[in-house]
């Protein structure tokens, strides 16, 4: 039987400095360490000399949990988490973003969840109770209800947040799932992939704020290309989700 044993934080990294200390310091603060794998930054090309600073701060310190550093090899951000599942060392993995996009409080509330349910994706959820968003604006709020309403209705589920990517998952089953998008995507492909392959899934509620450093790169013609992932994944054959490809070291 699958147990947790302890969970590797993903943080891909760009321009952000001080968001990035918080969502540590705060998973430090809140977490027990015994709990946290490692933390696992990783960066690219663009990644600016001061978000380097802090990161190797972390590497060079003594924060009382191990600290890695990888710089990605292919493009975007579904490279970056699609290569960092690949090489992290706990039995669990969690991606935060470095911009404070994802509430790192709630990684205390999901390793909760995992000890009981250690089999499961634990998905943070903007549309249940004691979830929300912060500075998104009605227009965006009321769009993405709308396309979780659509993804219900299609993948026949009664998860309520597929579009977040914030997410708590055993590493074996990560890594069973096909990874396609290089982009922003990746966060619902691979949540719309587990469902299609019948992985229990369980929503802890999250609150989403408007990211505090860094430029967005995910922007409404980025978005509008997620419906072609979403039919993708749909009415594609069940066991086309499933990835073929090995764990690299």
């Amino acid at each position: 039987m699958k147990t947790f044993k302890a969970v590797s934080i993903v943080v891909p990294a760009i321009d952000e400095t001080d968001s990035l200390r918080e969502s540590v310091e705060i998973i430090l603060s809140t977490c027990a360490h015994e709990d946290l794998a490692e933390f696992f930054f990783a960066v690219c090309e663009r990644t600016t000399p001061d978000c380097l600073s802090i990161i190797n701060s972390y590497i060079s310190g003594d924060c009382g949990v191990p600290c890695r550093l990888y710089y990605q090899k292919g493009p975007g951000l579904g490279s970056a988490l699609h290569e960092a599942m690949q090489r992290v060392r706990g039995s669990h993995v969690v991606n935060i973003a470095a911009d404070m996009d994802t509430d790192p409080r709630v990684v205390k509330d999901m390793i909760a969840v995992a000890k009981e349910h250690p089999d499961a994706i634990i998905l943070a959820s903007r549309w249940v109770r004691g979830g929300g968003f912060d500075g998104y604006g009605r227009v965006n709020k009321a769009l993405n209800f709308i396309f979780n309403k659509m993804l219900q209705v299609l993948f026949w589920t009664k998860v309520k947040d597929l579009t977040y990517g914030y997410r708590f998952a055993p590493v074996d089953k990560t890594l069973s799932v096909k990874w396609e998008s290089t982009g922003f995507s990746i966060g619902m492909e691979t949540n719309l992939r587990m469902l299609r392959l019948g992985y229990p899934i369980i929503e802890v509620p999250a609150m989403w704020r408007v990211r505090k450093q860094g430029d967005s790169q995910n922007s409404f013609f980025t978005k509008c290309k997620y419906i072609n992932t979403v039919l993708k994944v749909r009415f594609a054959r069940k066991d086309s989700n499933k990835s073929a490809e090995p764990r690299e070291s």
